[in-house]
């Protein structure tokens, strides 16, 4: 019996070598979750597909009424349009907050969510930076929690 020297180098991922087997099989789970949030993504894209405003079928829009919801993302779009100052826009989030069980503290001071609302924002001239509309949400959520303690 003649044994080869083989050098088998991995870098950056797992590999299993059964030099014996007759048969490999590798299964990926969780793929269900990928294609149950792809077909949730494709009924909002439909929804706004036939819109008639056209900025409810911008890709901001579509991506706010994953967390928002599309029933309630045209109300919330006027009132955001609506805002002066990124105070304003500050009541509206949390407000937003309040009616939308997706919603967290944690999303709507997120810079990809702060991001999503600028476009819709037009009012507002100045103040119109992440970190300030931040500190303006977090300043709305400060008196949210002073008045509706224990929420």
């Amino acid at each position: 019996m003649i044994m080869n020297d083989v050098k088998i180098s991995i870098y950056d991922s797992i590999v299993q070598v059964l030099p014996n087997a007759t048969k490999a099989v590798q299964n990926f789970n969780g793929d269900q979750f990928a294609e149950k949030i792809l077909s949730k993504w494709e009924a909002v894209e439909d929804s706004f597909s036939e819109a008639a405003s056209p900025e409810l079928a911008s890709p901001e829009a579509k991506k706010l009424a994953l967390n928002i919801g599309k029933e309630s993302l045209p109300a919330f779009l006027a009132q955001i349009s609506d805002c002066n100052n990124a105070t304003e826009l500050a009541l509206v989030v949390v407000s937003m907050l309040d009616q939308q069980a997706k919603l967290t503290e944690d999303i709507v001071v997120r810079s990809s969510f702060i991001q999503l609302l600028l476009p819709f924002a037009t009012k507002i001239t100045s103040g119109r930076s992440v970190n300030n509309i931040r500190a303006r949400i977090n300043d709305a959520l400060i008196a949210r929690r002073k008045s509706h303690p224990k929420r």
